[in-house]
């Protein structure tokens, strides 16, 4: 048999397919909220639709005039089976690989099936596997070729090429690192204080992008859900609560669309409440709907979010890596599945289960919290903050020299302190390592002292306890990795060099 690309389509035989085409597709978009349609199919040979908030173009002039109905009739059938993003990324991925759909409307089932094992199989991408499968149902949906209602079954038997599809969960490579998670508590910190101070410092959109963040840090929210919120779906209590309505999206049923209620973290409720009082509408997205929360596309938020990310932590995170790590969080903490499926919004607690696989024992929990497993133990490049002598940090203002007794231990000398500790509204010591001001002193003894001191402390905390990701504990483990990462970014010979310039 002929490779896929021995024979262009000109070459191929032409395929036997229905003269007769619907004379008109109607379709939901469910992100405008309407019903919409595409008429005069036989005579239009560009298709415009509207999903997830963009327009797309299905361009049929690239094939064959022989061709272009045979796409167009599966087109239209995927249509009544599947969304309009559904329909649009099956159709770009057929219209990039044309032979293979010319082959399955010219060879038998039989046929067909050795060339599934031998061309498909062995090199195509799970995605395009699967939309090449739903083309075929098409086809015996509408007796296209030799292909009839009976042979359902045989396509569903097909092989799907094989793919880990959650190997970074196992591998743990899409979890944003401990150290990066508290930055973004830091910025989601900052600028509620920032409000509660009634600043002005603080503009709509980066307000804007900061709630889109933390729907996506807190809850794991898809950008499609986010997108998809609107200002009547946020209720504001009295209390100071924030609810908010959201819509789950890639639900098996396309129709059973359904909401699940989110409350946003007390700490930060203020953040919503600030966006909503100004109106967040100003930098409306014109193709968004007019009732819209943040006026964005999924893509548009999908970007703000791997945008703001890198702005705040040096590297660029997904919303997918985001949702990944709010789930491992919540298995680590022992959620169950049924909860951490809710959580996710799935409808079968199957697919919880590879965070619990990849969730570690009590006994690497108790190592990660000391930072002492290499498996999870996660060290940046370097220090995001430089670094200052001793003669430096002496010369500073006493209360920009940062001292403390936490937990019953002394603790200073480690830096300084840009603004303050009068003017600082976090716990100091427990908190300057993972703070962006923080100056620490060039000297490893110093820190590394604190890490002995402070290991006893998270150690009696994690084995009180089989939940390592709350309350003190958390923030002592945070600590000890910002420390541990302050000394991996100061070179072996500083302290000597420093104490040799004192001299």
């Amino acid at each position: 048999m002929n490779s896929p690309e021995a024979l262009s389509l000109e070459q191929l035989p032409s395929p036997e397919v229905p003269d007769n085409l619907p004379r008109l597709i109607r379709y939901y978009d469910d992100f405008h909220d309407k019903v919409r349609s595409i008429s005069h199919l036989s005579e239009t040979d560009i298709w415009y639709v509207h999903a997830d908030g963009t327009k797309h173009n299905l361009n049929f002039l690239r094939f064959p005039l022989r061709y272009r109905l045979l796409f167009k009739h599966i087109v239209t059938d995927l249509f009544d089976r599947c969304d309009p993003s559904t329909v649009v990324t099956y159709a770009n991925l057929l219209f990039t690989r044309p032979s293979h759909l010319a082959r399955a409307a010219t060879l038998s089932p039989t046929e067909w099936s050795e060339y599934w094992n031998e061309f498909v199989l062995p090199v195509e991408t799970v995605s395009v596997a699967g939309a090449l499968r739903s083309a075929i149902h098409s086809m015996c949906e509408l007796s296209i070729g030799q292909w009839t209602m009976d042979l359902h079954d045989l396509v569903s038997a097909l092989r799907a090429p094989r793919a880990d599809i959650y190997k970074t969960v196992r591998n743990r490579e899409c979890f944003v690192p401990l150290d990066q998670q508290s930055l973004i508590i830091e910025f989601f910190d900052d600028l509620k204080a920032a409000i509660d101070r009634g600043s002005t410092s603080i503009g709509d959109l980066e307000l804007r992008n900061a709630c889109i963040l933390l729907l996506s840090h807190q809850y794991g929210l898809r950008p499609g859900s986010i997108a998809r919120i609107k200002v009547q779906d946020v209720r504001l209590h009295e209390s100071g609560a924030v609810h908010v309505s959201v819509p789950l999206i890639k639900l098996r049923d396309r129709d059973a669309l359904r909401r699940v209620t989110r409350r946003i973290k007390h700490e930060w409720a203020a953040l919503f409440v600030e966006f909503l009082r100004r109106q967040g509408s100003k930098h409306a997205d014109s193709t968004s709907p007019a009732d819209s929360l943040f006026h964005l596309s999924p893509a548009s938020v999908s970007h703000v979010i791997i945008d703001l990310t890198s702005e705040l932590l040096g590297e660029a995170w997904t919303p997918t890596d985001l949702r990944h790590t709010a789930a491992q969080r919540l298995a680590d903490a022992g959620a169950s599945h049924i909860s951490l499926s809710e959580f996710l919004g799935h409808a079968s607690t199957l697919t919880a289960n590879v965070y619990f696989d990849a969730s570690p024992s009590q006994a690497e929990r108790v190592n990660q919290a000391l930072s002492l497993s290499p498996i999870y133990t996660t060290i940046a490049e370097t220090a995001k903050t430089k670094t200052i002598t001793s003669t430096e940090l002496r010369a500073l203002p006493p209360s920009q020299q940062i001292g403390a007794v936490p937990h019953g231990i002394p603790i200073a000398g480690i830096g300084g302190c840009t603004i303050g500790q009068s003017l600082c509204a976090k716990n100091p010591v427990l908190s300057c390592y993972t703070c962006r001001r923080f100056l620490p002193v060039a000297d490893r003894s110093v820190h590394e002292n604190v890490v002995d001191s402070l290991r006893p402390v998270v150690r009696m905390f994690a084995n009180a306890s089989h939940e390592t990701g709350s309350g003190s504990q958390a923030q002592l483990t945070r600590t000890l990795r910002a420390a541990m990462q302050v000394i991996h970014g100061i070179p072996s010979d500083a302290a000597e060099s420093m104490g040799e310039a004192n001299e």
